[in-house]
């Protein structure tokens, strides 16, 4: 049996615990927009098809998960929304499709100041399923967050028409940031005329539930095409609430503000059915994110983007029914600490929390998409480029769009292709390209993405442009204690004219909260380190989740920031940016993790000089076999020799027949090479893709 200790009934009555349905379905008033009958909106949207508009314009009734009914304005044509409140305050801009998501659209909004913006919507027949930055709920002075919404725009207003069998999801909000869960099966029958609910702490099916737990009310039309339940035995307990049209199947939706006690609330019931197939959906959560929920019979998986940038995935085992339970409710997660539980008709997909700390209060709200599922890798990633820039490269891998956005919020976009000779590698197409070859590359790996690109030279005014090589991730740490370990740290220095190298080894230590750097003209091993020549960092949260300040406790000017991420399952150190005390300076470091292992490997990818290649080393070899944007192609030998007793073990001496030397390390999937701090070979640097 589903219990309220795992986020069960809705928890009122005899049970005592949760809130009483009582007046949470607008036994108060509650003020609200009004919006045009639907009839009018059904004849407006028809006459904006018959005048060559698109059919999806119109206004949609909103159900927020705030506890708040508004009425959205969309414009397709214009690209533009108003989203008016429950006060008659309105709040209007435009919105625009993502291109890394075709279907989704994205608010534009003053009230988005987050590092990401996942106030965004997706459009069915009727319908719209979204986030967007409501008020929350009691703030004062106003504070706005994303927020899942469901609106639409077709309710049934014949009261036989009422009549099923539905599992209601509910969540709460009260002043001081409190927020609750409730689940319950209801029944609607009699041609629509009575209203049954099972108000238990136990999650029973409407036939099965205890005579002491169930409530009945008789239903009446109301106005607006809204429908009014009174309780038989309580005429003061009223539930207010509109049956929506989504998908061909009825879908009960109540929202509002409760005066005793003080809750906002939304509801939202989909008819119960043994069915359960696997779905795909796309939406938001009461956390912020925006993502995909793959749920079939065994697992459920939300892979989404927070509010703070940050991407991620998340599997969840799903349970399956019990003989008292609605057959259409399935317990997610029902052996874990943070348990919630799932409904889905064939447009919906809805997850709620369940009554416990961790999770009360959650929803998320997804549009079903029944098209193919979109290549895993679109998305956007985090670059660190070695013309010492961070910069955001969205990708389509379906469409072969991209786009690269600077650190200014300047755009260079276009379109890519597979090389056809090189399977797994990507040909950047750009107009910054004059060159006779184009260079520009890239390879991907999970969460990853390695290559170049015609990034502006750094330091030069004005801009001119050169293929460089990047990592791009999106999978950076954001928990302090993960950044611990030893990186062999590989970098350059660029001013308009020059370039140089730098090689060290670092350690993050003391759960992410100290750095050390061997500052020495020999490369040492952290451990092996003169005392003189070893210098201390203190580490402290950056300017997002995901970044890292770092200032020399001997001399606070030395200060920078840096991100880890995770690659191939290990850390893998990256930084890039202006060096404060010199302006004049860009850097770019790279630092992969310190191990005994040097496995035999190919790695494809980009260098400094514009060349892009692949690069086999072994024990004591490395070939490159490679072409520069000039056209010269060919390929680099070189020997391998290690650092000696104090050097770091997974870093290589690469000697070449000229006489010049470079240091390379690796990774589970990256390598990576700079020149020694000569004239000959400074600021020279390759960054590959392990096969």
């Amino acid at each position: 049996m589903l219990a309220a200790c795992g986020g069960g009934g809705s928890g009122g009555g005899a049970t005592g615990s949760g809130l009483p349905l009582s007046g949470l379905d607008g036994g108060a008033p509650q003020a609200q927009a009004s919006a045009a009958p639907e009839s009018a909106q059904v004849a407006k949207a028809a006459k904006a098809a018959l005048a060559g508009a698109d059919a999806r314009s119109g206004t949609y009734r909103v159900y927020a998960s705030n506890g708040t009914q508004q009425q959205l304005a969309l414009d397709f044509d214009a690209g533009s929304y108003t989203m008016t409140d429950n006060l008659g305050a309105a709040e209007s801009g435009t919105f625009a499709e993502d291109f890394t998501e075709p279907g989704t659209y994205v608010f534009a909004s003053s009230r988005v100041t987050t590092a990401a913006n996942t106030a965004r919507f997706r459009v069915a027949a009727d319908v719209v399923v979204g986030a967007f930055p409501f008020q929350a709920a009691y703030s004062s002075p106003a504070a706005y967050a994303a927020q899942p919404f469901v609106a639409a725009r077709e309710f049934v207003s014949t009261a036989a028409l009422l009549d099923g069998t539905y599992n209601r999801f509910s969540v709460t909000r009260s002043p001081g940031g409190a927020q609750d869960s409730t689940l319950l099966a209801m029944r609607l029958s009699g041609s629509g005329t009575v209203l049954e609910i099972c108000n238990d702490a136990i999650i029973y099916k409407i036939d099965l539930c205890p005579a002491a737990s169930k409530r009945t009310y008789s239903v009446a039309a109301g106005a607006d095409d809204t429908w009014v339940g009174t309780n038989v035995a309580n005429s003061s307990d009223v539930a207010n609430f509109r049956m929506a049209r989504i998908g061909g199947q009825n879908v009960y939706l109540a929202g509002g503000v409760n005066l005793a006690p003080a809750v906002q609330f939304m509801r939202i019931g989909l008819p119960d059915s043994s069915s359960w197939p696997a779905t795909r959906g796309v939406g938001a959560s009461t956390t912020g994110s925006w993502g995909s929920n793959l749920i079939d019979t065994a697992n459920s998986v939300r892979t989404s983007t927070g509010a703070d940038g940050t991407y991620g995935s998340l599997t969840l085992p799903v349970g399956g029914t019990f003989a008292q339970q609605p057959e259409g409710i399935r317990l997610v997660n029902g052996s874990g600490a943070s348990k919630y539980f799932a409904m889905q008709n064939g447009l919906l997909s809805v997850l709620v929390g369940a009554r416990n700390p961790n999770t009360q209060g959650y929803l998320q709200l997804n549009l079903i998409d029944t098209g193919a599922a979109p290549d895993a890798r679109n998305g956007r990633y985090k670059v660190y480029a070695t013309n010492g820039t961070r910069q955001t490269l969205a990708l389509n891998l379906d469409s072969k769009r991209y786009e690269m956005t600077d650190e200014s919020g300047t755009l260079a976009s276009g379109s890519f292709a597979e090389d056809t000779a090189e399977p797994g590698s990507f040909v950047f197409d750009s107009s910054r390209i004059t060159s006779p070859v184009n260079t520009a590359r890239f390879r991907l790996a999970a969460d990853t993405v390695v290559g170049s690109f015609p990034f502006a030279v750094a330091q030069v005014t004005p801009a001119s442009y050169g293929v460089r090589p990047f990592v791009a991730s999106r999978a950076l740490v954001k928990t302090q204690a993960a950044l611990d370990g030893v990186y062999n740290r590989l970098g350059i220095n660029l001013t308009a004219t020059t370039g140089d190298s730098s090689i060290t080894q670092i350690q993050v230590a003391n759960g992410g909260t100290t750095l050390y750097l061997c500052n020495n003209a020999a490369i040492y091993r952290i451990d092996t380190c003169p005392s003189a020549t070893l210098l201390t960092y203190t580490v402290s949260p950056g300017a997002t989740v995901d970044t890292w300040n770092i200032v020399n406790v001997a001399n606070p000017s030395d200060h920078g920031s840096f991100g880890i991420a995770r690659v191939g399952n290990e850390n893998v150190y990256l930084s890039a940016g202006i060096v404060p005390a010199t302006p004049t300076t860009s850097v770019f470091r790279i630092g992969l993790p310190e191990r005994a292992a040097w496995p035999t490997v190919t790695a494809r990818g980009g260098a400094a000089n514009g060349g892009w290649g692949s690069t086999a080393v072994d024990a004591s070899s490395y070939a490159r076999t490679r072409v520069l944007p000039d056209g010269t192609a060919g390929t680099l030998n070189a020997t391998l020799g290690s650092m000696g007793i104090v050097g770091p073990i997974n870093m290589r001496a690469v000697g070449f027949p000229n006489s010049t030397f470079h240091f390379s390390s690796q990774s589970s999937k990256l390598f990576a090479m700079v020149g020694a701090r000569s004239p000959a070979t400074a600021g020279a640097l390759e960054i590959g893709l392990v096969d």
